[in-house]
């Protein structure tokens, strides 16, 4: 296993670690335990993106690395054939060659890796939105129960009670 696909698998590994429902979800009812895990949260998430970038760009150093290396041994057999040869040949030859295949494969995987963090960075910058926003409506009484007036109190006895006493005069 190259180096390349070690570091894909562990990228690969590594977004299965992360439960995104989970840590994307928010208690209404334990705001200030959300606000503080937030930061960490999003910086895991971040952390693990810029890791899957960097995973990116060695994937795609890698498929070049492969490419040309295939490029060089398929001329040298065409060359060692005696066989003629077009840039066309060369460019089909290394459009099916397995080694080209599973190197593109690799960055495809770690770019796919890199895609889902950064959607996952995004729902974190969302969720800190959203975060704010039930903090406002909770400072604003929005979660409280409701509790009545001492004159709407007063004119639900009042109700009742005449209530009562209709169904007592009858």
């Amino acid at each position: 296993m190259t180096k390349a696909e070690v570091m894909v698998q562990k990228s690969k590994a590594k977004t299965n670690e992360f439960d995104f429902e989970k840590d994307l979800s928010i208690n209404k009812y334990k705001l200030d335990e959300e606000c503080l895990s937030h930061s960490s949260l999003y910086f895991r998430y971040a952390e693990a993106s810029i890791t899957a970038k960097s995973e990116v760009s060695k994937a795609d150093d890698n498929l070049k690395l492969v490419t040309a290396e295939r490029n060089i041994a398929i001329r040298k057999a065409y060359t060692d054939a005696g066989a003629k040869f077009t840039e066309a040949v060369i460019a089909s030859e290394l459009e099916k060659d397995a080694k080209v295949l599973e190197a593109k494969e690799k960055l495809r995987d770690a770019q796919e890796v890199y895609a889902k963090l950064q959607v996952a960075v995004s729902a974190m910058e969302s969720r800190r939105s959203q975060l704010d926003n039930l903090v406002k409506l909770y400072c604003a009484g929005y979660f409280s129960t409701p509790t009545a007036s001492n004159e709407t109190r007063k004119n639900v006895n009042e109700q009742t009670a005449n209530a009562v006493r209709k169904n007592l005069n009858k």
